[in-house]
Parts: C-alpha cells; sequence; structure tokens
C-alpha cells in the first residue's frame, strides 16, 4: 500500500507541534485552541482558525473581578474558578434582595395595622415617628413627656396628622415589635452588602494570580503561533493543513 507523500508530511508537521506544546506541562490549562470553521480565505481554503497568543494586563483582570466577581479570571481562561465567584455574587445579590424585601413587607405590614388600630397618618413622616408611635399610646402621652423633659421643638400638634390613640396597649407593643423587626431585618442586609465586597476583593487576587499564571505560560510558550485549515473547498474538504510557527 502507497501512503500519500503529502499525507506524511501533514502528519510529521501535527506530531512535532504536538510533541512541543506537550513539552510545557500548564500550557493546557491556560491556553486552548478552539477550531471553528470561518469563511473562505483568498486561497481557496476554509480557514478553520488561527491563534496568536499574547500576554494580558493584572490590572484589567482584576477590574474586571472588582466589577463582577469571576470576570478576570474568566479573562485569564480560568472560568472553572471564576464561575464560583460569579455564583457567590448572585448568590449574594439575591439575599441582599431578599433581607430587603421581607424587611420593608414587615413595615408596611406593620404601618398598614397602626391606620387600622391608632388612625395613624404616616404620609410625609419619619423613621423617628414611627419610633414615637410605638412608645407612646397617644400624642397628648408624647406630648406631655416632651414638656417634662423641657423638649419644647419636639411637641407635635394634637390637630394635625401627627395625632394618634392605641386602644389597646397590646396593639401599641405589637406595632413597636414589628417594626423594630423590620428594621432588624433591613440592618441585616448590610452585612450581606460586606460580604459582596470582600468577595469581589478576594475574586480579584484570584483574578491577578490567573492572569499572572497565563502570561507566565505564554512566556514558556516562547511566541507560537497556530493556524488550522482545511485544504481544498469550505464544503469540500479533503485533508487539514496544521502551521505551526515560532517567533525568536
Amino acid at each position: 500500500m502507497r501512503i500519500n507523500r503529502s499525507a506524511v508530511r501533514i502528519v510529521a508537521v501535527f506530531l512535532t507541534a504536538c510533541s512541543t506544546l506537550v513539552a510545557q506541562p500548564n500550557l493546557r490549562q491556560a491556553l486552548r485552541l478552539n477550531v471553528s470553521v470561518a469563511p473562505q480565505s483568498p486561497s481557496g481554503r476554509a480557514l478553520i482558525q488561527e491563534r496568536e497568543y499574547s500576554e494580558k494586563s493584572v490590572l484589567l483582570g482584576i477590574a474586571y473581578s472588582l466589577i463582577l466577581p469571576g470576570l478576570g479570571d474568566f479573562y485569564a481562561n480560568k472560568g472553572e474558578t471564576g464561575k464560583y465567584y460569579l455564583g457567590a455574587d448572585v448568590a449574594l445579590w439575591l439575599t441582599y434582595g431578599g433581607f430587603q424585601a421581607y424587611g420593608h413587607w414587615v413595615k408596611n405590614d406593620a404601618r398598614t395595622f397602626a391606620v387600622e388600630k391608632a388612625d395613624a397618618d404616616f404620609s410625609g413622616k419619619g423613621a423617628q415617628f414611627e419610633v414615637d408611635l410605638g412608645n407612646f399610646n397617644d400624642t397628648d402621652a408624647y406630648n406631655q413627656a416632651k414638656l417634662r423633659n423641657r423638649q419644647y421643638e419636639l411637641l407635635y400638634d394634637v390637630a394635625s396628622n401627627y395625632s394618634w390613640k392605641w386602644t389597646l396597649e397590646e396593639d401599641r407593643l405589637r406595632f413597636k415589635n414589628e417594626r423594630i423587626r423590620g428594621d432588624e431585618v433591613i440592618r441585616n442586609s448590610q452585612f450581606v452588602v460586606g460580604a459582596l465586597v470582600i468577595n469581589r476583593i478576594v475574586a480579584a487576587i484570584s483574578a491577578a494570580r490567573s492572569v499572572s499564571e497565563y502570561n507566565r505560560n505564554v512566556q514558556s510558550l516562547g511566541g507560537w503561533r497556530l493556524k488550522a485549515e482545511a485544504s481544498g473547498r469550505l464544503f469540500a474538504a479533503d485533508g487539514v493543513v496544521l502551521t505551526v510557527s515560532k517567533t525568536f
């Protein structure tokens, strides 16, 4: 059986390139040749892929991960690492949103209860009004306490929409407890914000390491340039030509 000489040359070039690349221990982890069919080249061959590896910016990788944790690792072809930081960021944002939504729901429920049981009006009021509403049975009791403490500037006009009156002490305490619980839930969401910041810092450190490792692999590769193209027409290829070149 006779073997086509061109086929032998192609196989020889391919084996030489593979043996050289395998000699780089970390190269397969950091660098990948993704083959995809592109339009025909001017020579009539269907160009499959051409890739030249170059170093990447460590600062850019850090910036990516500070914006979106894990993105810097993806930038350095370390998606297996980056996906964990990205997943943690998504989970933390969902947790933050859950705390905020639940806390405001509890507070709104407490306000609705106060409107029904104490005829309170919350329009245009601040958080201090809610605190006073939970601490005193009515506006008169509140004003008396402020007069005793000579805090005249804090008095409420009983004829205004700042007036209220609880019928039952237990209703006032229920409102107070619900308001406090809602505030605590919202306040706990700030711990999640801290976790989001920490996740970004850790992800940025990871990105710096990943990009540095990628650059070391590129340097060890020493300027290799890989080019693969199909011989023949785009839909009638009769072989693959792999070109390996190195710059010194």
